[in-house]
Formats: structure tokens, sequence, C-alpha cells
């Protein structure tokens, strides 16, 4: 793997065409992607931009007010959700987001932005493993059940089957899993308060245990998401990451834009009692959760998902079962 990387990084023509490819994806208002200049086999040239690193960004110690430092804030916050969308939304990740890829561009008469450079490691992460994700932080969040983000690690690509089939590996995966996400969440709201540092320690010490198999695309990602986070609960100590990716997961599991079958399992799993009917509270809920975190109205959220096929299926599936019930409650009255 490691030999592998550092022959892509000598690809210039590669890292070019990452560059444009990353552009077209992210490049907007708040995410700047330099031009390509130059490129042959051996040389290329990027647009040059003037910026500071994030990990600059709390040491100025020369203007620390609170307008600087939310100003800050929402340079980082623009960097974790273009991550986050780059690993469950596009599945096009920079492989290499460390801090010295990562600056803060300020001009006279516009935002701060933030600016990502060298394009020469771009993975890509399978769809499967994207939805899997989008699953895994709802079942977290939503529903807290453990048992149903083990039974993804095989969709995650995480761990092997075999170990997954075993019930005494698995029964012991779930109780250090359980362990690992009470050191790793705080549960004082209804969105748990996630610590990368304890959750990436916690995980290390598994990977030996039960075989695990980290993808270079996952470990990138999690150590980009951790160092903005870090920088990010500098600025603001209640700052918490998963108020950015809740709202992504949730959109994505709400509308299915891609049909995965596992994302509509998940929803079936969330929104239905122990007897497989449609609870209206958990839909209520799930609504209104989306609703909250992204600051729009419940009518625009239900908008946004009857806009999409899966979205469209899941409201009509709810809608048909409310009228079994409705006519079979009163059929049973007359």
């Amino acid at each position: 793997e490691f030999f592998s990387r550092i022959y892509e990084e000598m690809d210039y023509r590669n890292e070019a065409q990452n560059c444009i490819d990353f552009g077209k994806l992210y490049g907007s208002e708040d995410i700047i992607v330099p031009k390509i200049m130059l490129q042959t086999e051996n040389i290329i040239v990027m647009e040059w931009l003037d910026g500071t690193k994030l990990t600059d960004v709390y040491n100025n110690n020369n203007d620390d007010t609170s307008s600087l430092r939310q100003e800050n804030l929402n340079v980082v916050m623009a960097g974790i959700e273009c991550t986050l969308n780059q690993l469950l939304v596009t599945g096009r990740l920079h492989a290499d987001p460390h801090a010295g890829n990562l600056l803060k561009i300020v001009s006279s008469d516009e935002e701060p932005k933030l600016a990502y450079l060298d394009f020469g490691m771009v993975s890509t992460v399978p769809r499967q493993v994207r939805d899997a994700l989008i699953c895994a932080v709802s079942y977290l969040i939503f529903a807290r059940d453990v048992d149903a983000v083990a039974s993804l690690f095989g969709e995650l690509q995480l761990l092997p089957e075999d170990v997954l089939n075993d019930p005494i590996q698995r029964t012991q995966l779930i109780i250090d899993l359980e362990t690992t996400l009470d050191q790793a969440l705080v549960y004082d709201s209804d969105i748990p308060k996630l610590k990368f540092d304890k959750l990436l320690n916690a995980l290390t010490l598994l990977v030996p245990k039960f075989q695990f198999k980290l993808p270079p695309y996952f470990i990138n990602n999690a150590r980009a998401l951790s160092t903005l986070e870090g920088i990010a609960v500098s600025l603001d100590p209640n700052f918490n990451v998963f108020t950015i990716m809740y709202p992504i997961a949730l959109n994505r599991l709400l509308t299915n834009p891609t049909q995965s079958k596992i994302i509509d399992k998940t929803i079936q799993n969330l929104i239905r009692d122990m007897d497989g009917r449609i609870d209206e509270k958990k839909v209520t809920k799930l609504l209104n959760d989306s609703a909250s975190l992204t600051g729009y109205s419940n009518r625009k959220v239900l908008y946004d998902i009857l806009k999409t096929k899966g979205g469209r299926k899941f409201a009509f599936q709810i809608m048909k079962e409310k009228i079994v019930v409705r006519r079979k409650k009163e059929k049973n009255r007359s």
C-alpha cells in the first residue's frame, strides 16, 4: 500500500486530473480548488493560493475576538462538511487531507474560504460502504443500536464474514463495541457528542482482536475528521461534529437516491415497532430531527423527500399502511 501510494503521488498527469475532478465535485462558494496551469509527465503547475494553515487559525493571539473565532469556525465547518460529503455522498475522497493541505483563504471583499491542496492521492469509497456508513450513523444516533451497527461491518468492509457469522465472536464484538462507544459518545442531548480521539484509539485496539481490515480511505478520512474536529473544538468547546454528520446521513436515509437495499432495510427497522407495524411517533421524530438540524420547516423536508424516487416510495408505503390500518378499524367497528 505504501509503495503504491508513493508511485501514485509521482504521476503528475493523474494528480492534475484528480484536481480537475475534485474541483468539479466540490468547488463552490465555500471551497476553493486550484486551477491547473500546466501539466506534463514530469511537471505540474497549479494556481498560486495565498492563505494560512487551519492549525494557525486558533493560535492568532493578536486578534482573538469572538467574531474572528466564529469566522474561523465557519471555515473549519466547511471543511468538515466537505469531508463528510466526500465520505458519504460522492465517494471521491481527498486521501491526504492533513493540515498542510488545507488553507484558509482571506480576501478584502469576500468571506473567508477553505482551499484544498495536493491531489496526488484521491481515492474512491465504494457505494456499499457509503450506504453502510449512513446506516451506521442513523442507528447510533436515532436508535442507539450497537447490534445493528455491528451487523453492518461486512458492508463497511471492516470485518470478514466468518467473524460476523461466528456467534461467539459476534457477541464479543458487540460487547467491545458497546464499551468503545460508551467511551467515545456522550449522550447529554438528543444528538451524542463524539470524541474522535477516544474512538480511534479504541478501534485500534480492536483491530488485531477481530481481524479488522482498515482501508486507506477509512483511516485517512478518520484522521481528517479528527484533525478538523479538534480545531473546531478549540474554537468552540461545545462543537459537535454529529450536528453536521447526522443531517447528511438523515437526508440520504430518507430520500435513498441510490435505491440502496441496505438503506431501505435500515429505514424500515427504524420506523417500525416490535410487531413490524409503522410507528407514527418514530416517523415524526425522524422528520422533526431532519427539520431541526437543517433549519428547514417540516414541509420543506417532506417536499425534498418527495422529490426523489426513494423518498416517494418511503412516503407511499407509510400512506398505504395507514389506509389499511384505518380500514381494518372501520371494519371492526361495523
